[in-house]
């Protein structure tokens, strides 16, 4: 029998297809895609600016609830003298409280965050920052339970002395996203 090529094999599709349908579910939070909102008419009115929360307030963005507790700024981070990461910049380390008050598991991961200055400009959370930050509580890519909630840290690099800085969080991750809320670091 002739060597086949590994494209040729029924059980390499089967398990492609497989990944494909794990990597989807877990982007969108385990939820099927949502039906399309139709465009604000001309007589609805509209506010040019969210609502802005502070720290310690319960932030509700769709079925995610947030509350962020404490922000820190230090130019390293790390849990232990063996695994630490320095910048010559500065991190932005904000203490979250994540609860899922949907009816099905939820999936979280630091792109849930986004930064803005008092410019609008837009930082990202760093992904790779939370094994130095959160080494018994990680945020990458976390399965959160109906009705719980998980804590630790979303990191930042940024401009040494940025300020008028907001986060924002959202709905969720792929076709559960979609709603924002800002908190206001009072930084």
């Amino acid at each position: 029998m002739a060597n086949k090529s590994i494209y040729k094999r029924w059980w390499f599709w089967l398990l492609s297809i497989i990944v494909i349908i794990i990597l989807v579910q877990a982007c969108s939070g385990g939820k099927s895609t949502p039906a399309p909102t139709p465009a604000p008419n001309s007589s609805t009115p509209q506010t040019s600016t969210p609502q802005e929360y502070k720290l310690n307030d319960e932030v509700k963005a769709g079925n995610i609830g947030y509350a962020a507790s404490e922000v820190k700024r230090s130019t390293k981070i790390g849990q232990n003298q063996y695994l630490q990461k320095t910048t010559e910049n500065e991190y932005l380390l904000i203490k979250v409280k994540v609860s899922n008050n949907d009816k099905e598991t939820r999936t979280i991961d630091t792109s849930l965050f986004k930064l803005k200055d008092a410019e609008g400009k837009e930082y990202s959370a760093m992904a790779e920052a939370d094994m130095y930050v959160n080494t018994d509580n990680s945020f990458f890519l976390a399965q959160v339970n109906p009705g719980t909630s998980k804590s630790g840290y979303i990191v930042f690099e940024i401009p040494k002395n940025l300020k008028g800085l907001k986060l924002q969080v959202s709905s969720g991750l792929g076709w559960s996203g979609g709603q924002y809320q800002i908190i206001n670091l009072g930084q």
